[in-house]
C-alpha cells in the first residue's frame, strides 16, 4: 500500500516537471516565465445566452490588443477558438514575451474593461478548454 503512495507522487512530480521556461531577450526586464505549452496566461470567453455573443465588444477588444502590440512594440501571442453556434469565441493569450509589469497591466486592462459584462468570462492561468 505505502508503494502505491509513493509510485503516485513520484508520477506526479514528473507530470509537474514537464513545463518549460520560455523567455525573450529582445527586452532587457523579460523575465523567465514557466509555463507548460498548453497554458495561457489569459483567456477571454465571449459566449451567449440565446442571443449572441457581444460583438461590439469583440471588436474593441481587438482593437485594444493591436494598439497594445504597437504602443508597447510587443507580439502577443493569440489563439482564437470558435466554439458555439451563437459566434461563441475564446480568446486564449500567452504573454510569455512581455515583462512582467506588461503583462500585468494587459491582464489588469482586460479585467478593467470587462467587470461589468454578463457574457464575457475571465480566466487567468488556464488551457484553452474549448480547443479539442
Amino acid at each position: 500500500m505505502n508503494y502505491t503512495y509513493l509510485l503516485l507522487a513520484l508520477s506526479m512530480l514528473f507530470a509537474c516537471s514537464s513545463s518549460k521556461v520560455q523567455t525573450d531577450n529582445s527586452h532587457s526586464n523579460v523575465h523567465a516565465i514557466n509555463v507548460a505549452d498548453s497554458m495561457y496566461a489569459l483567456r477571454v470567453s465571449f459566449f451567449s445566452i440565446g442571443s449572441g455573443i457581444d460583438g461590439k465588444a469583440k471588436q474593441e477588444y481587438e482593437q485594444y490588443i493591436t494598439e497594445f502590440q504597437t504602443i508597447n512594440n510587443v507580439t502577443i501571442v493569440l489563439n482564437k477558438t470558435s466554439w458555439g453556434k451563437e459566434g461563441e469565441i475564446d480568446y486564449c493569450i500567452k504573454l510569455a514575451g512581455l515583462t512582467k509589469e506588461l503583462q500585468q497591466e494587459f491582464i489588469q486592462s482586460t479585467k478593467d474593461k470587462f467587470k461589468d459584462s454578463k457574457r464575457i468570462r475571465l480566466y487567468e492561468n488556464t488551457t484553452c478548454t474549448s480547443n479539442k
